[in-house]
């Protein structure tokens, strides 16, 4: 240290108000020095007599004293820039993991430099003695602030942690809720001779609104069910599921049976579910199609469902409408019929309204809200002279792949393509 205090001309600083609520009033300060000499207990005196802090010196070389020293202070003047063997000293550890505030006094800093890790404040000793008490009281005026920071930094990790465990437990509770509705979508779709079917089904998120079956009813007849829950997660999953497991087929009549046409067993599905309603109703469209394989004729119904195409294969599209309100709504409800015969290549779409927002208006911004729209039903015409279900359905699952590379998927999507395709068709039980 080339410049020393001249303390007999220095005049002494008063202690703010704000500053007397601290620890004491004469706040504790540790004074170690990096450097041969006794400079350091100069400026001790000095701190101590002219400036009301409690300047305290060790001249024991043992670093579990002057770790002591500096653990009870609430700043800390290091005569000399901590480098090398000094910047690992007990001391100066102790300093950086208990936060306190540490100030070189010091020459060597050209006032540019990043300061080493753990010093706080650089001071040349030319400015003065009330240069350097006036950087001590701000550095520790601060201290009470930045212990409350501390002590929230540490809450807000402990909360993050435990908030980063339940988002964990969610995300895996949701998989599990996701893998169990896939379970309940048909392995393999039964068909009968001249009939033969294929579906998509993509869910927006983890778990799916929309549910999808095809059921043989008997050796005849082929059912098409396709539902739709009033929102998104899974409290529409839970529900389609109850949907598609209430859905009645055939009633027993004595010795025998008789299919349910597609109107009754809606008018079944509404009852049980309004025999469910709580606190929070929950509403669904659906729709079911019951077709006779040895004609062809289909006989459908709606709930308040996007009504069924009939796709020909140059690309002629009909849309078969039935009436009826939501599943849910009304325990009287009324759900209409529309019997048809389906001709040979002909393809039926039952599908959910997710597809009029699938596929955006052309030159659309893809931040924006996205209105429904019925560009669908083009890229349905693009593909009618696919031969199969499975054809039309891959095409489609592909141009939802370009799709998705520029507007993801908002909402649930499900397409169940039935097809007629002549006597000769394959038969799978």
């Amino acid at each position: 240290m080339r410049r020393r205090f001249r303390g007999a001309t220095l005049a002494s600083v008063s202690i703010p108000l704000e500053h007397q609520s601290l620890r004491n009033i004469h706040p504790r300060v540790a004074v170690l020095s990096m450097q041969p000499g006794s400079v350091h207990e100069t400026v001790a005196h000095m701190l101590s007599t002219k400036y009301r802090l409690d300047a305290k010196t060790v001249d024991s070389p043992d670093p579990v004293d002057q770790a002591m020293l500096v653990r009870e202070a609430q700043a800390v003047v290091m005569v000399g820039m901590p480098n090398g063997t000094a910047a690992s000293s007990a001391a100066f550890q102790e300093a950086i993991a208990q936060a306190i505030p540490v100030l070189a006094l010091t020459d060597s800093w050209n006032g540019t430099d990043p300061l080493p890790p753990g010093i706080s404040f650089a001071i040349d000793p030319a400015q003065g003695p009330e240069y350097l008490a006036t950087a001590l009281y701000a550095l520790i005026s601060r201290q009470k602030e930045f212990a409350r920071l501390q002590v929230e930094t540490v809450s807000a990790m402990r909360f993050s942690g435990g908030l980063r465990h339940e988002i964990s437990t969610i995300q895996g509770e949701l998989q599990l809720a996701a893998s169990v509705q896939r379970e309940f979508l048909p392995r393999s779709l039964p068909s009968i001779v001249g009939v033969v079917s294929d579906a998509l089904w993509r869910p927006a998120a983890y778990v799916s609104g929309d549910i999808y079956n095809v059921i043989r009813i008997d050796e005849h007849h082929l059912g098409f069910f396709v539902t739709d829950a009033v929102g998104h997660g899974v409290p529409a999953a839970l529900l389609t599921l109850v949907i598609s497991r209430t859905l009645p087929t055939k009633e027993i009549v004595d010795s025998s049976y008789r299919v349910l046409p597609p109107s009754e067993a809606l008018s079944k599905v509404n009852a049980d579910m309004m025999t469910r309603v709580g606190r929070t109703t929950r509403f669904a469209t659906a729709i079911y199609g019951v077709m006779d394989t040895r004609t062809f004729e289909l006989t459908v119904a709606s709930a308040g469902h996007p009504p069924m195409i009939r796709l020909a294969p140059d690309g002629s599209m009909a849309h078969t409408q039935s009436e009826g309100g939501l599943l849910g709504v009304f325990a009287d409800e009324v759900f209409t019929e529309r019997s048809m015969t389906i001709l040979e290549g002909e393809k039926l779409l039952f599908y959910t309204d997710g597809f009029e927002q699938a596929f955006p208006e052309l030159g659309q911004d893809p931040a924006a809200p996205r209105l429904p729209n019925r560009r669908f039903l083009d890229v349905f015409k693009e593909f009618a002279r696919d031969a199969t279900p499975q054809e039309f359905i891959a095409h489609i699952e592909g141009r939802l792949d370009e799709e998705s590379e520029d507007f993801p998927q908002i909402d649930d999507l499900t397409l169940l393509c039935v097809s007629r395709t002549g006597a000769d068709g394959p038969t799978n039980s």
